[in-house]
């Protein structure tokens, strides 16, 4: 019997290398829904083109990356697509503007794939329907798209990452049905027709200093001073290293050290990564507002917690398919650094796997960071 996902890497970033794969693996018979996550350093427009003129009429999304995740582990200056097939149903569409974006228009967005499924979004339910976001990982508005769909669609899953642009934060885009954009998001409402699990999970533990977030930009992810001071003196004597190495280096501090607070919300404690400095400030993975108490992390096993995770997901259905997965780019920092990314990638057992490296993960309601994310599939029953 034919799996209802298929996960393909593709090496060669260029739309007729991604038609040839798609053709290839394919065989011509056109899917239920196309997801692809290519290098931003590939023609990314003509990709997504490409696939929507191969497939005319199957709903298609994706975004930039800054690594991809699937059958040939983690890579970078790829292509990776995950093909759904029937019984599966989906709907696309891409909002664009994300700057001018309201709470409200989250109920624009359902209304408008609700009915491209020919439904109302009040007939939508949690154990029938899930919702990705693929949003452009530098508009910072992650947070209110997320927020606002969660809100309109009470209880449906939510799973998705933000776009990467390979480590340069310059810009980021993503796609739909064709159509690509940037301070945009592709949001995929899907109906697999079949048993599916969200799961998120990170290997850290709370261990350190606490320290208050005194002047910040949630909607840049900028964070100015921690406890009164410069935030990246802070930074500086948490990670036990004298000011003038971070600023000399800051992109090696960051990505061999990989710093990460935490802060509780709702009971539960949430990852923020330090993905950059700028100046004397730290761009993080996610807002963070002033008067957060920040909680230094300390990591556990990277390979043994995602193994432990991943299994502990997959045997939550009696038949997996295959997964959608969303590796925020601080893992892929510390794999790197501890040169372990073979290891990772087995852990996340990412030969029946598509997805990205991100620059934040998205969860239910919240924007989340450190983490990997996804989204286990089955066979239908």
């Amino acid at each position: 019997m034919q799996s209802p996902f298929e996960a393909i890497s593709i090496p060669e970033p260029e739309p007729r290398a991604v038609v040839r794969a798609l053709e290839e693996r394919l065989c011509g018979a056109a899917p239920a829904l196309l997801l692809y996550f290519a290098s931003s350093r590939s023609d990314f427009a003509g990709i997504a083109a490409a696939i929507d003129e191969l497939f005319p009429g199957v709903p298609s999304a994706g975004c930039t990356t800054c690594g991809e995740v699937g059958p040939a582990g983690c890579t970078t200056n790829g292509v990776s697509v995950a093909a759904l097939r029937s019984p599966a149903r989906a709907a696309v569409t891409l909002v664009e503007d994300l700057s001018a974006l309201r709470f409200e228009q989250g109920g624009e967005v359902l209304a408008r794939l609700a009915a491209a499924l020919e439904l109302r979004p009040f007939q939508l339910h949690p154990a029938r329907h899930a919702l990705l976001t693929f949003t452009d990982g530098l508009s910072g508005a992650e947070e209110i798209l997320i927020a606002s769909l969660s809100e309109h669609a009470p209880g449906i899953p939510l799973v998705g990452g933000s776009a990467g642009d390979d480590f340069r934060f310059e810009r980021t885009f993503a796609g739909a049905r064709g159509r690509v954009a940037s301070n945009a998001a592709a949001v995929v409402l899907l109906e697999p027709n079949a048993p599916f699990h969200p799961f998120h999970l990170h290997h850290y533990q709370a261990e350190g200093r606490d320290t208050v977030v005194t002047d910040a930009e949630p909607s840049r992810r900028i964070v100015r001073r921690l406890d009164g001071f410069p935030a990246a003196r802070v930074l500086a004597e948490l990670l036990q290293i004298p000011e003038s190495a971070l600023q000399a280096d800051p992109r090696f501090v960051v990505e061999r050290m990989g710093p990460v607070f935490g802060f509780r919300a709702a009971g539960t404690l949430h990852l923020r990564s330090v993905m950059n400095i700028e100046g004397s400030a730290l761009l993080m993975g996610g807002a963070v507002e002033s008067g957060t108490i920040l909680q230094q992390m300390r990591a556990g096993d990277l390979i043994a917690q995602t193994q432990n995770g991943v299994r502990s997901a997959l045997a939550a259905l009696q038949r997996p398919a295959g997964m959608l997965l969303f590796n925020c780019g601080g893992r892929m920092w510390e794999a790197i650094a501890q040169q372990r990314v073979g290891e990772l990638a087995a852990a996340m057992q990412t030969g029946m796997a598509a997805g990205f490296t991100t620059y934040g993960e998205q969860f239910g309601p919240l924007q989340v960071n450190h983490t990997l994310t996804g989204l286990v599939l089955g066979h239908a029953p």
